[in-house]
């Protein structure tokens, strides 16, 4: 599987990502795919979150685990899970460094659609004030009784052990050190393709979330139209819409035009330009879609985003009303800064992973819109 070009695997299974190496630890007829990654780069952790929107919890998390943390917000990736107790969800909290480079393997391995998941939360949930533990190769993993869990060396297990207050322990694995009492389960595992079908953390979200369809390399690299722009700070009124519509027929220089009055120095394609006419000609118009109205929410939100925050590229598709962005930050703070703001906008926001490159500080969004005529 290694190479640019590697080919999604066709069957499920879950595997591990141990360094560089992506090891199948069990194959599945299914199609759930999941890699689970050390939760020695993982802090796991339960958070109470009394927010009844999924966007609001997702924005307040980070701030909610801000006492917790010992590193700066914008380097840092923030990943909510399940909720495990009414307003208490399981959450992630992962280096953007860390995470990069798990998201470089996976795709060199053709794993972009599996799910990133912390192994201590593949053990069970153990019974109030209990620990299930399983030990393997001089290593600990622990789940506790409120969903979190870790891991750590065998060595370090009875100095976390006592800090705990002495929790009842559960062994799935070797037997534990001989200062903790421990009893073994009662029951085997199930096997782990069953355990993780739907797991209680999925680190792919923002940023490295999921795609929600397969898309080669090739195309991921050709697929924006418009490159190099910045995002005037300018909203685009009705009245350009009319005057675009007086502009002579050939679509490019009518495109052009409209690109360069709010994207100084942009060079449209031939598709952007397509697109742009097919609009002009049909009896919905760009009056009569969501592209006017979103440009000018994303012009605000670009200057709520703060200063150097730029639009390097986007493309429009008006028969499904999406609208896919590219934007760099002058850093990582403030490119984290993008998504609650486009959020806080209004708008339906799916990131695009394969664009994400964190040397750069330089992130994809695919902005939905509901398709052609619709309006948020």
């Amino acid at each position: 599987m290694e190479g640019a070009d590697a080919e999604e695997p066709q069957n499920g299974g879950v595997w591990s990502l141990s360094g560089d190496d992506l090891i199948l630890l069990a194959p599945s007829s299914g199609e759930t795919k999941a890699v689970i990654v050390p939760s020695e780069q993982v802090r796991i952790s339960v958070v109470h979150l009394p927010l009844k929107a999924r966007r609001e919890r997702v924005t307040a998390l980070p701030f909610a685990l801000e006492d917790q943390v010992a590193e700066p917000l914008g380097d840092l990736h923030f990943a909510l899970g399940t909720e495990i107790s009414e307003q208490r969800h399981i959450c992630g909290v992962v280096r953007h460094t860390v995470m990069a480079k798990w998201m470089e393997r996976l795709e060199a391995g053709g794993m972009l659609n599996a799910f990133l998941v912390p192994d201590a939360l593949v053990l069970p949930v153990p019974k109030e004030g209990g620990w299930s533990v399983q030990r393997s190769d001089g290593r600990a993993l622990v789940r506790t009784s409120d969903g979190a869990g870790f891991a750590c060396p065998v060595a370090m297990l009875p100095t976390f052990w006592e800090a705990a207050g002495s929790p009842l322990c559960i062994s799935y694995g070797e037997p534990l050190p001989q200062e903790i009492p421990w009893e073994p389960a009662e029951v085997e595992l199930e096997p782990i393709t069953s355990r993780i079908v739907v797991p209680d953390l999925d680190l792919r979200q923002g940023l490295y979330a999921r795609p929600r369809r397969r898309v080669s390399k090739a195309a991921r690299r050709v697929s924006y139209i418009l490159a190099a722009g910045a995002l005037a700070h300018a909203g685009i009124a009705v009245a350009d819409t009319i005057a675009l519509k007086m502009i002579a027929a050939d679509r490019r220089e009518a495109a052009q035009q409209l690109v360069e009055k709010y994207l100084p120095g942009t060079v449209v394609s031939e598709e952007f330009a397509a697109e742009v006419q097919q609009l002009l000609e049909t009896s919905r118009g760009l009056d009569r879609t969501p592209f006017i109205p979103l440009m000018n929410q994303l012009a605000t939100t670009f200057a709520r985003a703060g200063p150097g925050v730029t639009l390097r590229s986007l493309s429009y598709d008006g028969s499904n009303g999406k609208m896919r962005i590219v934007v760099e930050a002058p850093d990582m703070s403030a490119l984290q800064r993008v998504q609650p703001a486009l959020v806080a906008a209004g708008l339906d926001v799916v990131t695009e992973p394969s664009t994400f490159d964190p040397s750069a500080n330089i992130a994809g969004f695919t902005i939905e819109t509901g398709g052609a005529g619709a309006t948020r």
